[in-house]
């Protein structure tokens, strides 16, 4: 008789930038345990905009069923119900792929990480990878090769150290699987485009107003660019409420394509694999466009620490002013009127740009 399948659960918050830099692991889970059956407990967004965990991973690869919870949940019925579907699944390993914050302190997060343990034992798994254990899991630290702080996909896989190794530079593990279905709704997507014609794609929104660049910056970019770049195109992706914002670009530009709100996260990330270069702020659709080898230019403010949140590859310029308030982790300022990112330039993002684009035009011909 063959070896029972083993029945797996992956625990994993957030929303698509948090989805996007724990593909790696997800890709590591899937390597190691091939013939597994996956569950993926997720939470449902806090933030109505943000994209489900699932949403972003997609169907039949990743995962065979979600378990999803509200976010800070304390109901007893809630918990209770969760408990029950999580024990009728008989797990027999939990992977712990989602972010440690620091809480009030670092003793009330150990406890924290312990009840959420303790909860998933309760359900009978026995088997735990990836949970905290020593300090440099609870606490943003340097890294010793860099120098820099750690890059949270790093952090991520470095808990998973036990499943062997996984190189962050090799696209095996940035790979989020398109189906030809979902490849051929981007292709639809780009149908109003000229065939053969370069494209720019760009997301001019955000859900903080902390990482707002502001539309002035946008519109004043797109005409500059536009003039640098004749016969490119362009591409907007992005929530539903930044449709307008990207109209204005689209208008500013001459023509394209807006598909804020049009095209689900999997489909945006197939469209986004088309274009030449992407750019936008620190944001889910960066992260999306840099895992699909899309070369970006990032306006990031400095509410995060630098390179704790930067996208994967070596192709791309991030541009981080890094202020006396760096780390703040506020979503919205008013007390220093958003100096970091505001400091960035329209001119310093254009540069950025045709750098990028003059090293991948360098690339192709090596």
């Amino acid at each position: 008789m063959p070896p029972a399948r083993k029945r797996i659960l992956v625990y994993r918050i957030g929303s698509l930038g948090d989805t996007i830099i724990a593909l790696p692991a997800f890709n590591k889970v899937c390597e190691m345990f091939p013939d597994a059956d996956i569950t993926l407990l997720t939470n449902r967004p806090i933030v109505s905009k943000a994209a489900a965990v699932e949403s972003v991973l997609g169907q039949g690869y990743f995962f065979h069923r979600v378990v999803n919870y509200p976010s800070g949940t304390r109901n007893p019925l809630v918990l209770l119900a969760l408990w029950k579907e999580l024990r009728a699944l008989k797990i027999d390993i939990a992977i712990n792929l989602a972010t440690t914050r620091i809480l009030k302190d670092l003793a009330t997060t150990k406890r924290t990480v312990l009840r959420d343990k303790w909860f998933l034992w309760s359900t009978g798994i026995r088997q735990f990878l990836g949970f905290p254990a020593i300090r440099q899991d609870f606490e943003l630290s340097i890294d010793p090769v860099t120098g820099q702080y750690e890059w949270e996909a790093l952090r991520v896989m470095r808990r998973l150290e036990s499943l062997g190794p996984a190189d962050l530079t090799s696209d095996r593990y940035w790979d989020l699987h398109f189906s030809e279905e979902e490849l051929g709704q981007a292709k639809q997507a780009l149908q109003p485009l000229a065939p053969g014609q370069p494209i720019v794609a760009m997301c001019a929104g955000t859900k903080m107003q902390s990482k707002d660049w502001e539309e002035q910056n946008w519109l004043s970019f797109t005409s500059r660019l536009k003039t640098l770049l004749p016969g490119w195109q362009l591409v907007m992706v992005g929530a539903p409420d930044e449709a307008a914002r990207a109209d204005k670009c689209i208008e500013t530009w001459g023509g394209g394509v807006n598909l804020c709100g049009k095209t689900s996260p999997r489909v945006s990330g197939a469209v986004l694999k088309q274009a030449r270069v992407f750019v936008g702020h620190d944001s889910g659709p960066m992260h999306l466009a840099a895992a699909t080898g899309t070369p970006v230019v990032a306006i990031y403010s400095a509410r995060n620490l630098p390179r704790q949140w930067f996208p994967r590859g070596d192709g791309n310029r991030i541009i981080y002013h890094k202020t006396d308030c760096a780390g703040c982790v506020l979503e919205v300022c008013v007390a220093e009127k958003k100096k970091c990112i505001l400091s960035v330039t329209v001119d310093e993002v254009i540069d950025a740009v045709m750098e990028v684009l003059l090293r991948r035009e360098a690339g192709s011909q090596q």
